[in-house]
């Protein structure tokens, strides 16, 4: 028989609490068979219970049970300490558990029963979500319609235009070939090819605002496949969240700045000119490469980033014609 887990007894320890608050003077027994666990185990939960509670609590202020009642078999919270209140799902929790049901539909389609049970549990979470009964934590109300694109786009393997909000809340379109719905236990998250950064990218659905399925056919590219090259692609997004951006807009001979240069997005506009979001190392680089693209450069966003290569420019002409003269 398995060892239960230390994750396994601490969840029990949490629940236990509300669990008999809510049931006064039920049975051990009853107890462990609610846990699927022995009488003898339920004791020694309650025992641990018994000394718990805040860093340096005297013994009034630790979780109590009734010790009469629990000689006589029978389990009575007296104190508390808030445990009696059963945790409940955020938001954000709630609808990731409600997306990933609808990712399972798909593959309980064989099975009657566990298709009926995950459409009832999908059921409940909708419900939970549309009368505020969670606590609020944030979170985008478009993942649903989201997932419905997403899904379809994967199953008739068409690339996407999607219009998405990064953590640092910038707003950007890419054009993606999706590879693969996928969860890390809170979020689920879009594994695809962005055309944009021609890079494999995830795209968490609630940051989603806005996804229509294209006639193209999404091209198969090789993802990374293990869960470690998988987190480690992830903290590198986070970490280019932090990094300067400036949006150029490059006439169209300047293509060849956004192959050389990382870009987060690259779009052709109507007139044949570029949009290049371009990722610096700093904003020093930044103001480099715009004093580098000369007359191709057509625009430059921020403003401020603007203003510091055109002090540049005219600290460097100053500086040349000093050296003409003193020539």
């Amino acid at each position: 028989m398995a060892r239960p887990s230390a994750a396994d007894r601490l969840l029990r320890l949490l629940a236990l609490p509300a669990w008999v608050a809510a049931r006064p003077g039920v049975t051990v027994r009853e107890a462990a068979e609610h846990f699927e666990v022995s009488e003898e185990t339920i004791i020694r939960d309650v025992e641990a219970l018994w000394v718990s509670g805040p860093r340096d609590a005297m013994p009034d202020e630790l979780v109590d049970f009734d010790a009469l009642e629990l000689e006589e078999g029978r389990l009575r919270l007296t104190t508390s300490l808030g445990l009696d209140t059963p945790l409940r799902l955020t938001s954000q929790e709630a609808l990731a558990l409600q997306l990933s049901l609808r990712v399972l539909a798909d593959l309980l389609q064989g099975d009657p029963q566990a298709a009926s049970q995950g459409e009832r549990a999908e059921q409940t979470l909708a419900g939970l979500l549309g009368h505020g009964r969670m606590e609020q934590a944030g979170g985008a109300q478009e993942a649903p319609q989201a997932l419905a694109v997403v899904r379809r786009a994967l199953a008739l393997r068409r690339r996407l235009r999607i219009v998405y909000v990064d953590a640092a809340d910038r707003r950007s379109q890419r054009e993606v070939d999706p590879a693969q719905l996928e969860s890390d236990g809170s979020h689920l998250y879009l594994r695809a090819w962005c055309l944009s950064t021609r890079a494999e990218r995830s795209f968490r659905l609630d940051r989603v605002l806005e996804a229509e399925v294209l006639d193209t056919p999404a091209t198969a590219h090789r993802l990374a496949r293990s869960p470690r090259a998988r987190a480690a692609q992830r903290k590198r997004e986070k970490a280019n969240t932090d990094r300067p951006r400036a949006t150029l807009h490059l006439d169209r001979r300047a293509r060849w700045l956004t192959e050389q240069v990382p870009c987060e997005s690259v779009t052709q506009e109507e007139d044949g000119t570029l949009t290049a979001v371009v990722l610096g190392r700093d904003e020093q680089w930044l103001v480099s490469l715009i004093l580098s693209c000369g007359r191709d450069l057509l625009g430059v966003q921020p403003p401020g980033l603007a203003a510091q290569a055109a002090r540049a420019a005219r600290s460097a002409l100053g500086a040349y014609e000093r050296l003409g003269e003193e020539g």
